[in-house]
């Protein structure tokens, strides 16, 4: 075992992220070097950005051995990416055919850049999304740390899954968010989990109610965390635009994967 090795986390600021860093820190008590995609494009980028600095405060204050085992965050811009279209036509038929996040395409492209392999990734327990089409094709590994992960599995007969999740450990993947809930009372987490955040496209500072990551909220029983009358909007978009706009991403992908 190599304990002094550190975890390489994708940390986004958000509640998966956030909780599997205090799981690794807290619980396990190893170092963690985290990475986080700037993606230009999204709102969100400042928000997440502020949380992580917030977070980190915040453990360095309530937990100072803290300080020596979170390493400084690596923040890498996504338009500085080498292009991989290889890894992208097999993301876009994924998601052609599956409820899949964009990001996945980029972080994929991030690691086969820097020859990384067994970087977490926060991929949770879900009726919908990344869990749906994986879950047939994971095994459970050791880390050089010593802890058991997931991982998909060497002989995974679809390539596109291979190609994109094969440099990734998923060691959520079997978790469900209310499970996180519970532990993180249990263990006095949950004022370091209060400063997450989760929008894409935050409206004055607040969560919009309107993109994924607000719907999964809704969808997991965290609709507390979206103002009220955004989320009386986000009950209306649901049942009217979105499935259209489901639709027509997918057609769009569908596209650019055949192209």
């Amino acid at each position: 075992m190599a304990k002094d090795v550190p975890v390489q986390l994708l940390w986004t600021g958000g509640w998966d992220s956030t909780y599997r860093l205090l799981e690794l820190l807290l619980d396990k008590r190893l170092p963690v070097e985290p990475t986080y995609l700037v993606d230009s494009a999204r709102a969100s980028a400042s928000c997440e950005i502020d949380a992580m600095d917030r977070i980190r405060a915040a453990l360095a204050e309530q937990h100072p051995d803290t300080r020596a085992l979170l390493l400084p965050s690596h923040l890498v811009r996504v338009e500085e990416l080498e292009r991989k279209d290889e890894i992208q036509r097999a993301f876009d038929r994924i998601a052609s055919r599956h409820r899949c996040g964009n990001q996945y395409a980029f972080l994929s492209r991030y690691c086969q850049q820097r020859g990384l392999d067994g970087v977490e990734l926060l991929i949770e327990r879900t009726e919908h999304g990344a869990y749906s089409f994986l879950k047939d094709d994971i095994i459970e590994t050791v880390t050089p740390q010593g802890y058991t992960t997931h991982r998909l599995r060497p002989d995974c007969p679809e390539a596109d899954l291979r190609t994109v999740f094969g440099p990734f450990a998923l060691p959520a993947l079997t978790v469900r968010k209310q499970e996180t809930v519970d532990v993180a009372r249990r263990k006095g987490w949950i004022d370091l989990l209060a400063l997450t955040w989760f929008c894409h496209s935050p409206r004055g500072g607040q969560p919009c109610g309107l993109c994924n990551p607000c719907q999964y909220a809704l969808e997991q029983g965290f609709g507390w965390r979206i103002p009220r009358r955004r989320r009386t909007l986000s009950t209306i978009y649901r049942y009217t635009l979105m499935p259209l706009r489901v639709r027509t991403r997918q057609w769009l992908r569908r596209f650019r994967a055949t192209a």
